[in-house]
């Protein structure tokens, strides 16, 4: 299919998010859209697909006009779109999720029906370790997105718009989609990957387009690109540099004591991190280390263990799972786990001190506090009372990122904190939460950025099947040493490493 999209505007009250950008994106193409978080990439491809209604530009398929008035009429067309916030239902088997999305079904349809067999056919052709009668909520990220995907291609779609794919999978897994995508292109399919990383460009992209606060600036081949011209074109300036925290800043004794927890499916974990340092947790999806985020961060109870804060219990096996002001928490997904979606920026923004207000709060207060946040994240749009609900995911992270770090918390738990983000926003997020480390905060990061954890954490906790494996020192280790570790590759008498503090 061939796209092509004509002097595309859309405004949102004051803000004007989509400026009169020319698009078109070939059949058999990958076609990425780059860049900063707010520049209007996710709008654009919402007009293409029918959430949001263009104020001007038309839209042509194959050199015929076409009226998107809603997503079932793109769908009809033979549009998909895979989200960057995931839409499959976690208590629901992978192979009930795809019957949801026929044309028409029964109101009951039973494991043994024919339709729901031919669905588990399509699966296996796209994710083909997937057992189609497992239930979502036991699935990796990793999985998830081939089977949000499957979804799109399940509907016989020949334009598919992918939103930031890479977030959050760790490189075998972002490989993998990469091939997925060129296997798309070599069936003939459209592909348009809407992302601000540059590994995903060189990878599998044909064409470029970037945007910069709503107006395409530029465009090129992928081949032969060059790093720097197309980080100026997306960001207009120089990123600021990221300062690593400096370990001279760790204090002697132990502040957060993660003693012989376990939670879900992280299993007996014992980890010490002292005030200021920075441990990096390191796993394949699904090794443990999200429950391992919610037990310490009281969003999931212990099942054995406690943990202890400044020498004092904070979670135990006898206390209900409930957040504290003393940890700032970062989800993996923060549209599910860390936004009221009909809420104002603003009210979302004092969430983490709402037991705190008064009955009848001082709104224009909030609003005043929200705007400082607003502009030191850089969060947009800017106006405080928007609903939460109109902000990009990239802006949702930045949102929650300002609420959690703004706070001066104990111990922070962080996971992928710069998901979604652009290279200036992660440099933001990454400044405030090393400052808060300079002064004494315990970090718990979680990412399958390995580069990253080895140029910014002191330590690195490496979990395989639920379990920490071996804590590394960052400094020294390398990526194919912490690889064979996530991999479960290491002899098994290697794997009784001390997670005791590094002195």
């Amino acid at each position: 299919m061939f796209v092509q999209m004509n002097g595309m505007s859309k405004r949102f009250g004051s803000n004007l998010a989509v400026d009169s950008v020319d698009f078109e994106a070939r059949a058999g193409e990958v076609t990425a859209l780059l860049g900063e978080n707010g520049a209007g990439k996710s709008t654009l491809m919402k007009l293409l697909y029918g959430i949001h209604h263009a104020d001007a530009g038309s839209i042509t398929l194959d050199g015929q006009p076409a009226k998107i008035a809603t997503p079932r009429d793109a769908i009809r067309l033979g549009i998909g779109m895979v989200f960057q916030q995931f839409s499959l239902i976690p208590a629901l088997t992978v192979r009930e999720n795809l019957a949801l999305m026929l044309a028409s079904s029964d109101w009951w349809i039973g494991r043994g029906a024919r339709r729901l067999n031919a669905l588990a056919t399509h699966l296996h052709s796209v994710v083909p370790e997937v057992d189609p009668d497992r239930r979502v909520a036991e699935l990796s990220v990793g999985q998830i997105q081939l089977i949000e995907l499957a979804k799109v291609l399940l509907l016989d779609a020949r334009c598919v718009i992918l939103d930031e794919p890479s977030a959050v999978l760790a490189p075998p897994e972002a490989e993998r989609l990469w091939r997925e995508m060129r296997h798309l292109c070599e069936r003939g399919l459209s592909v348009v990957l809407i992302t601000h990383k540059l590994h995903d460009v060189k990878a599998c992209a044909d064409n470029v387009f970037v945007m910069r606060a709503g107006r395409l600036v530029g465009t090129a081949s992928a081949v032969g690109l060059n790093d720097a011209a197309i980080v100026d074109l997306m960001v207009g300036r120089a990123p600021p540099v990221q300062q690593a925290p400096t370990p001279l800043a760790l204090a002697a004794k132990t502040r957060l004591w993660i003693k012989n927890t376990s939670a879900g499916t992280a299993k007996n974990v014992n980890l010490e991190l002292r005030g200021g340092e920075i441990v990096g947790i390191a796993g394949v999806s699904g090794s443990g280390q999200t429950d391992l985020a919610e037990a310490v961060s009281g969003m999931r109870a212990l099942d054995a263990g406690e943990i202890i804060l400044d020498g004092k219990p904070l979670r135990s096996t006898r206390s209900k799972a409930l957040p504290s002001s003393q940890v700032g928490y970062i989800p993996e997904q923060p549209l599910a786990n860390a936004i009221v979606p009909n809420l104002s920026v603003a009210i979302n923004l004092a969430l983490k001190r709402i037991s705190r207000l008064p009955f009848l709060p001082d709104f224009s207060a909030l609003t005043r506090d929200a705007r400082g946040l607003i502009e030191k994240f850089d969060v947009r749009p800017t106006d405080p009372q928007l609903q939460a609900s109109a902000l990009s995911g990239g802006n949702l992270q930045k949102l929650v990122a300002a609420r959690e770090l703004s706070e001066q918390p104990a111990v922070v738990v962080a996971c992928y904190p710069s998901m979604g983000l652009d290279i200036t926003a992660t440099a933001t997020v990454y400044s405030a939460l090393f400052g808060l480390s300079r002064n004494g905060c315990a970090v718990l990061w979680v990412s399958e950025d390995l580069e990253d954890l080895m140029r910014h954490a002191h330590r690195i906790a490496v979990m395989f099947d639920g379990r920490v494996v071996t804590v590394l020192d960052a400094s020294t280790t390398s990526l194919a040493e912490i690889g064979a570790w996530m991999t479960g590759s290491t002899p098994a008498p290697a794997r009784e490493a001390s997670n005791s503090l590094r002195v």
